[in-house]
């Protein structure tokens, strides 16, 4: 599939009256995809639309909604004062994978466009979906890492209560299977990921032992509001260690991390606070290295005023926002 041959999400792109420009009249569409980055950071947003892997580990559907939702509430923010984005970044947005009743399929189109996106030289903006797309979205992502830099290595980082490491079911993947798929494909080894907010009561023994046999940096919730360092210390720490033994990073929010937001299919009662969380978007955004930043699991039908939908948005912004200044910094 021709990235340029993928419907656009114009309809969205919302636009501000006289005098109030809106981020969608920034953002550009599919037919700028295949122009390669010059001076700017270029980042394209691609949603997968499927909740299909959701459904398949028993959780809530709505995620397929998620996508969308982000993208509306985000591109009606308004233009930042204090900076203007567009001397330092691009933001391009080529629409959705296309979703087939066949999880597979719609896991082997994430891969490719993801792949050919990172190919090209952009970074990436995934939005799910049912987390089970991290998968597919990050290995694309490395695959089109390594098309440019065969030595290219790359880490990753989970926001997530859970460690989503579950075997696969009837060779199928599902929305708690994203993790062990990565770490056994083998394109990052054990010491490359942190599970980052990880719950001691969400997850089970097995699964720990899993992540601890692969040599995996595992940081609950429980240990991570018990140490003397901040959460934002804390995770400002392992993405500065990453950096330094690291050609590129991604990081990945499950949207279940949030304790202030309800639409996503397994609502946390405990979890990080929304400010928190923007937080730590901000501080993906400010490490350079940072290629791929990914938000799922929003389920809109599931959510009172599409609360979830916009605190999402506000992660992306965050991580955009600082990005720009980080770039600014050291022009």
């Amino acid at each position: 599939m021709k990235l340029s041959s993928l419907p656009t999400r114009q309809e969205l792109f919302f636009k501000g009256r006289a005098g109030d420009p809106r981020l969608g009249e920034w953002v550009k569409s599919t037919q700028e995809i295949e122009k390669a980055p010059l001076e700017k950071e270029s980042f394209v947003i691609l949603g997968t639309p499927d909740d299909t892997g959701v459904v398949r580990n028993l959780g809530r559907p709505g995620a397929k909604e998620g996508p969308d939702s982000i993208r509306k509430h985000f591109y009606k923010m308004a233009q930042p004062m204090d900076l203007l984005w567009e001397r330092h970044i691009e933001l391009l947005d080529v629409g959705n994978t296309q979703v087939s009743s066949s999880i597979l399929e719609t896991h082997q189109n994430a891969q490719k466009l993801s792949s050919q996106i990172s190919s090209l030289g952009h970074s990436l903006v995934t939005l799910g979906g049912g987390h089970d797309v991290a998968a597919p979205h990050f290995l694309g992502f490395v695959a089109g890492r390594k098309s440019l830099n065969p030595r290219e290595k790359v880490a990753l980082i989970n926001v997530d209560p859970h460690l989503d490491v579950r075997e696969l079911e009837q060779n199928l993947p599902h929305s708690g299977t994203p993790f062990r798929q990565i770490l056994e494909s083998e394109v990052i080894s054990g010491e490359s990921f942190v599970e980052f907010g990880a719950r001691s009561n969400r997850n089970s023994r097995n699964h720990f032992d899993y992540v601890k046999k692969r040599n995996v940096l595992v940081m609950t919730l429980e240990s991570l509001r018990m140490r003397s360092e901040t959460i934002l210390e804390a995770f400002k720490l392992q993405l500065d260690r990453l950096a330094r033994s690291h050609h590129s990073i991604g990081v990945t929010i499950d949207m279940d991390s949030c304790s202030e937001a309800e639409g996503m299919s397994a609502a946390p009662v405990i979890g990080f606070s929304a400010s928190e969380l923007y937080t730590l978007a901000a501080l993906a955004g400010s490490q350079l290295k940072v290629r791929f930043f990914e938000i799922a699991e929003v389920a809109p039908p599931l959510d009172t005023s599409e609360r979830s939908s916009r605190i999402a948005a506000e992660l992306l912004y965050a991580f955009l926002r600082s990005r720009t200044l980080a770039l600014k910094s050291v022009l």
